[in-house]
Formats: structure tokens, C-alpha cells, sequence
């Protein structure tokens, strides 16, 4: 006897419905899209105990009739799709036919559609069709779901709390809102008006309603296009940062994803100007042909692929990237800045110089190899304008704030973050000027390697030849007997092991990259500390060394170097100003 059986229908859709049914923001979520891509200029959400007594969507799109009313509950049963090649031009929200039958698999549905003034009632619950009428309605659609899960218990149970189903569902609807200026949104949870957008809002008045009028203000429109892609949106100036992504919106045809390495790509833009674990506040809208893009890959349809991936995310970085430096440099009170090929060097001076004096005679001994020869890259005859004003110094607070004045206000310095992004240039130019020499050791260098990661290397000494790290291997040892000059002398060994744990662990090993990470590193530990009392002349050799770099106003991790007190914030804490 054959052990196979063909499972029962309602049985089929509920296990289908697990996959795109897990939580009351999903199911509002293909409520709403049905909605958007029956062309509805108007919906509303209504929902009881945040969705967990009910969830009622009411558009005044195109509607159904009876026949399609009932088809919608039929698995795979869609408008949006007929052939083979339309699966691959794809432009509507929804496409796949699951969601109305997996809802109505797990709760009780209660459809009202009207078209050509007949509106039908259809009442499904458990997956069967307990009822259908003829009602009076308005033109659209209305679809209210209730006893959501309540066949399901162990999906019951594991819901979040109704505050939290709340946010999302609302984090949800804003990403409509902005998705779809020309909509009315509207949600409402126990007769309470959650947000509401009205069509034709503009980006920046969308941003307002969802976070703040401040944050409206701070942000940047910016547009491009390449010959596959269009991209367009706003980003915020780098002050304006947030510890989580969830203030980075994605779209791409106007359909919300979700996608790690384009939020990395705008995350890169924001080098050195936001700290490590901060993300910007962003609008980013893709356009492209639905040819080049494969939204069939997640049951939920939040991710992605992308043909010509790489050059979406360089178009992204081309273009936010410089919007972004010009953001920064902008910010008061920067002025402009200064050519990396106008740096100087102070000659060592007391104890603020000392640290670096040991660094810089090292960097600049002569290598024993021969050197290949750098092209001079021409430098500007014109005269620096100054990047950070005149300022008078006052004193120093806790060892680690140097305070400074003019008739503007009060400024505190963070004399690590400032030391540090002075040395951190220092030594990138050094690095990058120098990145192709290598030289031969006497007596090679002994590395040696656990043997996870001696195995995962083996096939990756190539790689390690080209970056400048050459010589054999005994055993888990890596004999290093040649190596780039411009590691630093003393650490060649622990900049060769990171090097090696790059490989090892997969991640993309540039020059570039690694040479930026190195720079940080020894800028972060040789660079004068907090909790250290310097005299005035140092610490005006300070401000002078970092009106040179190109970005003063932060450290090479993104935290902020300087920060101002205007004479009038400070009149104001004393009231003597109303």
C-alpha cells in the first residue's frame, strides 16, 4: 500500500500559510499591496487590539466581481500573471496568488467588493466558504479579518506583544506612505488615529509626520542614473544618525526590500563621519526595467536579485558619497578645507610631538629594497582658506577637552579624537604614497597560525604574494620573508596576521581597505590620550595640525572632534535672553 497521500487542501494552506503568514504585519501587509495594485487612491486600516481583535483594509480601488471574488481564495488564482515571461516583468505588489487563501486558512475572512454597482459578500473560515451574498457596499473593496491563528495556537502564541505588533504594523504603513506619495493612508487601532498621509505629501513633509520637522530639515535630495538604473531619494547631513538601520528605506519599482549590501554601500558613504555602530537617516528609490530584477525569491518578497549588482552599488556610492562630503563640510563651523597635498609636518615640539616624533623617524628610514618611483602629484598655488575660525585658547577640562573661544562662542575639542585624525591622514599618505614597494628581510619573520586557518589560506597565497606578503610555509608557520614598506616597523607581524584573517574569513582584501584599516589602528593607539594635561603651545600646535586635514570636524571612526556652544545657547541657559 502506497505510504504518499496528497494532502488536503485546507491542510496544504495552512502549512503554505506558515511561510507568508507569520505575524499581524504580514497580513496587513498583502491586504494593503492587494490593495495598491488595484490601483486604490484611498485605504484605510482599522485594527482592533493592534490587529489581534481584527484587521479590517478598505480601499475604493477597482473591485471584483463575483467570480474573480471567489477565484481569490483559490491557491495560485491571480490577476497579475498569465505566461512564463511575465513571472520575469513583474510590476505589481503581489503576483504569487498565496495570499488570500493563506489568510483564510488561519482565520475568518469576511470579503465585501463592489463593481458595476453589485457588491458581493463572501465570508471564508478555516479555508471553507461558509457564505456568500449580495449586500449594499461603496465602490472598492473592504477585507476584515478575524480569529486570526486560532486554529494555529503555537502561532498565537509566539505573536509579540499588541505594542509591538503596533510598531511594526505602523513601521509598515510608513514605508507605504513613502513608497506611495499619491496614496491616503490611514490607520486607526481602537478608534484611534495612529498617522495618517494625505496624496501628493512630499518627501520631506512624509519624513516630518513619520520622525520629526528637524529631521525634515536635515535631509539631502539627490538623483542619478546609469544605463541600467535610476536611483533618487534623500539622505540626512552626518550629524543627524541613528544607532539602528531601520531609518534606511529601500525601494526598488516602489516595492519595499530589504538588502544588506546596498544599506552597506550607503552605510561606506558615511566613512569617518558617523561612529562605527551609527547609521543615517535615508530615502533611497531604484528604478530600473523588471527584466534585470528577480523578486520570486522569498516567500514574503522582501528580497532581491539584481543583475549588474556591482554597478548599482557603485552608482549609490558615486553619487552619495561626494553629497555626503559636501554635507560635512558644510557643517559649522567649517568653512572649506585644505588639498591633502598642502599637509606639513611640524617639526617635534614638547609632549604632544614626542609620541609622534619615534613614529615618523621610523616611517621614513629608507628601505633596503629598491624603491619604484611614485609620480609627485602637483600642488596648488592657492592660498588654504581656513577650515576651522580663529580661536582664542582658555584652558583645558578633565585633561582630555581643550577649550577654545571667539565671539561666536565656546568650542571643546576632544584632544584623542583631534590627535588621532591629525595622524591618521599623516599616515595614509605616508601608506598610499609608498603602497607598491616591498622589501626583502634578512632574517624572515615567523607567523604562526592556528591550523583552521592555516588550512583555509593554503589556496590563497597568490593573493598573499600580490598584497606583498611573500615566503613559504613549514608546517602552521608562514616564514615571511618579504613584505610591504609601509608596514609599520614593530608590527609587521600583527598587520601580516590580519591581513591573513581577511583572506581566511572571506572578506574583500584591497590594499585600499586594509591600508585605511591599518592607518586607524596606529593613529588610535600612538595619538595623544584622555585624562593628559598639555600646555597652551601644545595645544594650539594641535588646533594648527588640524586645520590642515581634510576632515577636522571628525575622528577617523565618525565621532565628533569639535563641538560649539553659540553665545546665545549660553545666554539662554542664563535667561538673559528671552
Amino acid at each position: 500500500m502506497s505510504k504518499i497521500k496528497r494532502l488536503d487542501p485546507v491542510l496544504a494552506n495552512k502549512i503554505a500559510a506558515g511561510e507568508v503568514i507569520e505575524s499581524l504585519a504580514n497580513v496587513v501587509k498583502e491586504l494593503v499591496e492587494n490593495s495598491i495594485d488595484a490601483q486604490s487612491t484611498k485605504i484605510d486600516i482599522e485594527l482592533i487590539e493592534s490587529g489581534l481583535g481584527s484587521i479590517q483594509v478598505t480601499d475604493n480601488g477597482e473591485g471584483m466581481d463575483e467570480a474573480d471574488a471567489l477565484l481569490a481564495f483559490e491557491r495560485h488564482a491571480t490577476s497579475k500573471i498569465l505566461t512564463v515571461n511575465d513571472l520575469f516583468r513583474i510590476g505589481s505588489l503581489g503576483f504569487r496568488g498565496e495570499a488570500l487563501p493563506s489568510i483564510a486558512a488561519v482565520s475568518r475572512v469576511r470579503l465585501t467588493t463592489s463593481q458595476q454597482n453589485k457588491c458581493i459578500q463572501i465570508v471564508y473560515e478555516d479555508g471553507k466558504l461558509i457564505s456568500k451574498n449580495e449586500v449594499a457596499g461603496n465602490p472598492g473593496t473592504t477585507l476584515e479579518v478575524t480569529k486570526l491563528f486560532y486554529t494555529t495556537p503555537a502561532r498565537f502564541k509566539y505573536l509579540k506583544s499588541a505594542q509591538y505588533e503596533l510598531a511594526s504594523i505602523t513601521t509598515l504603513i510608513h514605508k507605504y506612505s513613502l513608497a506611495y506619495p499619491t496614496i491616503s493612508f490611514r490607520l486607526i487601532n481602537d478608534q484611534k488615529l495612529q498617522f495618517v498621509s494625505l496624496a501628493g505629501q512630499t518627501q520631506v513633509d512624509l519624513i516630518a509626520s513619520i520622525y520629526h520637522k528637524d529631521i525634515a530639515r536635515a535631509m539631502i535630495p539627490f538623483s542619478a542614473h546609469s544605463r541600467d538604473y535610476s536611483i533618487k531619494g534623500m539622505v540626512s547631513n552626518p550629524i543627524t544618525n541613528r544607532s539602528s538601520n531601520h531609518y534606511v528605506h529601500l525601494f526598488v519599482n516602489q516595492r519595499a526590500i530589504n538588502d544588506q549590501r546596498i544599506l552597506y554601500a550607503i552605510r561606506e558613504c558615511y566613512e569617518q563621519l558617523i561612529p562605527k555602530n551609527r547609521y543615517p537617516i535615508a530615502l533611497l528609490y531604484i528604478e530600473c526595467d523588471p527584466s534585470i530584477i528577480d523578486v520570486n525569491i522569498h516567500p514574503r518578497k522582501q528580497e532581491i536579485k539584481f543583475s549588474e549588482y556591482q554597478k548599482l552599488l557603485e552608482l549609490i556610492k558615486q553619487t552619495i558619497t561626494p553629497l555626503v562630503n559636501s554635507l560635512h563640510i558644510q557643517q559649522k563651523p567649517l568653512e572649506t578645507i585644505t588639498t591633502q597635498n598642502q599637509m606639513e609636518f611640524h617639526e617635534p615640539v614638547s609632549s604632544y610631538q614626542e609620541s609622534f616624533d619615534l613614529e615618523t623617524k621610523d616611517f621614513t628610514q629608507e628601505p633596503e629594497a629598491k624603491t619604484i618611483p611614485v609620480q609627485t602629484p602637483k600642488v596648488s598655488l592657492e592660498e588654504p582658506k581656513p577650515v576651522i575660525p580663529d580661536l582664542e585658547y582658555i584652558g583645558q577640562y578633565t585633561g582630555t577637552y581643550l577649550l577654545f573661544q571667539n565671539e561666536n562662542g565656546l568650542y571643546l575639542f576632544d584632544q584623542h579624537a583631534a590627535a588621532e585624525r591629525i595622524r591618521y591622514e599623516r599616515y595614509l599618505k605616508r601608506m598610499n604614497d609608498r603602497h607598491k614597494e616591498t622589501q626583502e628581510l634578512l632574517i624572515p619573520l615567523e607567523l604562526t597560525l592556528d591550523p583552521k586557518s592555516h588550512l583555509l589560506v593554503q589556496d590563497k597565497k597568490q593573493k598573499l604574494d600580490d598584497f606583498g606578503l611573500i615566503g613559504e610555509w613549514q608546517g602552521n608557520n608562514f616564514l615571511i620573508q618579504s613584505l610591504p614598506t609601509w608596514f609599520f616597523r614593530g608590527y609587521e607581524l600583527l598587520y601580516a596576521e590580519e591581513v591573513i584573517q581577511t583572506l581566511v574569513q572571506e572578506k574583500s582584501l584591497t590594499k585600499t581597505s586594509v591600508i585605511d584599516d591599518l592607518a586607524k589602528s596606529l593613529a588610535c593607539k600612538h595619538s595623544l590620550k584622555a585624562n593628559h594635561y598639555i600646555t597652551e603651545t601644545e595645544a594650539q600646535i594641535l588646533l594648527s595640525d588640524l586645520r590642515k586635514c581634510e576632515k577636522p570636524y571628525t575622528c577617523p571612526h565618525g565621532r565628533p572632534i569639535i563641538v560649539e556652544l553659540s553665545v546665545g545657547m549660553i545666554e539662554r541657559w542664563f535667561n538673559r535672553v528671552i
